[in-house]
């Protein structure tokens, strides 16, 4: 009885195997295509860490450890002006206002104080403004001089972020360098940092020696 059941067990696994030889078939050629794949497709692309915004950030921000953050991006697609290391941003003061995610480069931060805020080929000048509180770092404006008939000193001046402390009186076109402008040396209440053209300069500097001076927002 043994001897015929065991016939009977193995007569039905050939009989089920028979009839499975498709999907076993199938799956052998499944295996052999997965195979082929994975020995034929291309490594990863290289990848480099590079910087960009954690969150938005407005014009004349300094950038700290919580705005940054590193993310890879293929580096094929990585220019060599992308910043890498997180101690070459912090500190450094945002010329545009950066979406959240956008990479960071020298073209959009510069070194942190009001020179580093300032586009190039401009000087600062420190002006009392007739009326400021509505302007923020960014802005284009007009500087006209009120006292003598409303003659234009400066087109398009740009308005940048307040020096963090009063640095006295003299001009702003390098690092460390003095404020131009301020009648009053020691005093910057109510002082507007302000990007001109070096032949601008002069004349807003004298003008805000003695008379008042009134922006008007351009685009």
């Amino acid at each position: 009885m043994d001897l015929t059941a065991n016939r009977q067990v193995g007569a039905s696994l050939r009989l089920v195997v028979w009839r499975s030889r498709f999907v076993v078939a199938a799956c052998c050629c499944g295996l052999a295509a997965w195979a082929v794949v994975a020995a034929v497709r291309p490594a990863p692309p290289p990848t480099l860490d590079v910087l960009v915004t954690a969150h938005d950030v407005t014009t004349g921000h300094t950038l700290t450890s919580d705005d940054v953050t590193t993310v890879p991006v293929p580096a094929a697609l990585a220019p060599a002006t992308l910043l890498r290391d997180p101690d070459e941003a912090l500190g450094r003061t945002t010329v545009v206002d950066l979406a959240a995610g956008t990479p960071l480069s020298a073209s959009v931060v510069r070194p942190g104080g009001p020179a580093g805020s300032a586009p190039p080929g401009t000087v600062v000048v420190a002006v009392r403004l007739t009326e400021s509180g509505w302007l923020r770092p960014g802005d284009r404006i007009d500087l006209v001089a009120t006292d003598d008939g409303g003659t234009r000193l400066a087109r398009r001046a740009q308005v940048l972020p307040p020096a963090a402390e009063d640095p006295g009186a003299g001009t702003v076109d390098e690092p460390g360098a003095r404020l131009l402008g301020v009648p009053d040396a020691g005093d910057s209440t109510g002082v507007t940092l302000v990007a001109v053209s070096p032949e601008e300069a002069p004349a807003v500097s004298a003008s805000s020696g003695w008379g008042a001076i009134a922006p008007v927002l351009v685009p």
